[in-house]
């Protein structure tokens, strides 16, 4: 009986490690080879965001903002499957995304700090939907370029950091 047990338990960890790996692991696109999901931004002020992979597929959204932050989910032949920061979902063609990364204001009048800390002295308010140009993050803050404005903000009132 207890030679079973052991048996039992020794497979319960074995399968449980499987699991824990399994999390571990990144997903990679099947076309690109790249992680997904990933950030990217929009290269033309007018995209289209559709029901699906194709031109014959209805258009739902048109972006009408450079530089917009998307987040790539799903890949099909040249067409990505992109979220943006409010969860909205389509297909764009790949050309029209660039690697470049961005990040949008997702909260109302956050701060933009000369440092990355909490303490630090602000140097701007920034609005809901502005957008930035990312150039660093650690593991609580952004450091982003805002026209011609550079700061910190925190990673919970921006979305693409």
């Amino acid at each position: 009986m207890i030679k079973y047990l052991i048996i039992i338990f020794c497979l319960l960890f074995v399968s449980q490690e499987n699991i824990v790996s399994s999390k571990e692991q990144k997903k990679i696109g099947k076309v690109t080879g790249l992680e997904i999901p990933r950030f990217v931004s929009l290269k033309k002020s007018k995209t289209f965001l559709r029901r699906g992979p194709g031109k014959s597929y209805k258009i739902d959204w048109i972006l009408e903002r450079n530089n917009y932050p998307l987040m790539i989910i799903a890949e099909h032949e040249h067409w990505r499957q992109v979220v943006d920061f409010q969860g909205d979902i389509g297909w764009v063609y790949f050309r029209l995304l660039s690697g470049n990364r961005t990040i949008i204001v997702s909260k109302d009048d956050i701060f933009l700090r000369k440092k990355a800390n909490n303490d630090s002295d602000p140097i701007g308010i920034l609005k809901y939907g502005v957008v930035g140009e990312l150039i660093e993050s650690t593991e609580n803050a952004c450091n982003a370029k805002f026209k011609n404005l550079r700061g910190w903000t925190d990673k919970n009132d921006v979305w693409g950091c």
